[in-house]
């Protein structure tokens, strides 16, 4: 009689492997063999279910510590999320303020400016008034005579000054253009139609000049920087 053994393997179970052994009629080997061949059989049988449950327990204590770590992992990237959700909102705050003040800030110099410029055109404006009453009261007192009168003045003290020159004929007459300064002070002389020669229109200009500073006017309003003065020597 001989023994077949068959390992029956359920892979989607965890529990031991079963081992069945069939009993057939053989060629006489004795019954004593055939069971130490069968308890071999079964022994191999059960180590080989032993060891592929502990490969299974094994296989789920891994699939166990990865699941863990993935959760450890998951939970860590969670709270470091969190961590800089906070941190931007903080520095998003932050700039806000910033932003707040910065603009408050400019809000309040353009404040200062605006009034500053409202000032300055005020006085601007005020300035205005004043000179526009200065050159009414200049044209009053020019249709008063005192105009005429001062420009008079000037060309007489100019012909005191003036060295007559030779070639210089009757009938004499010469348009000046001076610019004095605050206090009669002579800073320039130009000569316009002239009916003297060079001679003679040199010696009107040093005439000009030597009579610095010019006299002021019996009224201060009628005082002019740029003056147009006929020169009409005496005989």
């Amino acid at each position: 009689m001989s023994a077949t053994t068959t390992l029956t393997v359920d892979l989607r179970s965890s529990r031991p492997a079963r081992a069945r052994v069939v009993i057939c009629a053989g060629d006489g080997q004795p019954a004593a063999e055939e069971a130490t061949q069968r308890r071999a059989q079964e022994a191999a049988a059960a180590g080989r279910a032993a060891r592929e449950q502990r490969e299974a327990d094994q296989r789920a204590e891994r699939a166990a510590a990865e699941r863990r770590r993935a959760a450890e992992d998951a939970e860590a990237q969670r709270r470091a999320e969190e961590t800089e959700a906070r941190r931007q909102a903080a520095e998003n705050d932050a700039q806000r303020q910033a932003a707040e003040r910065e603009a408050k800030r400019k809000a309040e110099a353009e404040e200062v400016r605006r009034k500053a410029e409202a000032a300055a055109e005020a006085e601007r404006d005020a300035a205005l008034q004043r000179r526009l009453a200065a050159e009414e009261e200049a044209g009053a007192a020019v249709s008063a005579g005192v105009m005429d009168e001062y420009r008079r003045m000037l060309a007489q003290t100019i012909e005191r000054s003036w060295i007559r020159p030779p070639s210089a004929r009757a009938g004499l007459q010469c348009t000046l253009l001076v610019t004095q300064a605050p206090g009669g002070t002579v800073m320039d002389v130009t000569l316009g139609a002239c009916n003297g020669d060079a001679a003679v229109r040199e010696s009107i200009t040093n005439a000009v000049y030597r009579a610095s500073p010019l006299p002021a006017p019996r009224d201060p309003r009628a005082f002019e920087r740029r003056l147009e003065i006929v020169f009409k020597p005496t005989e």
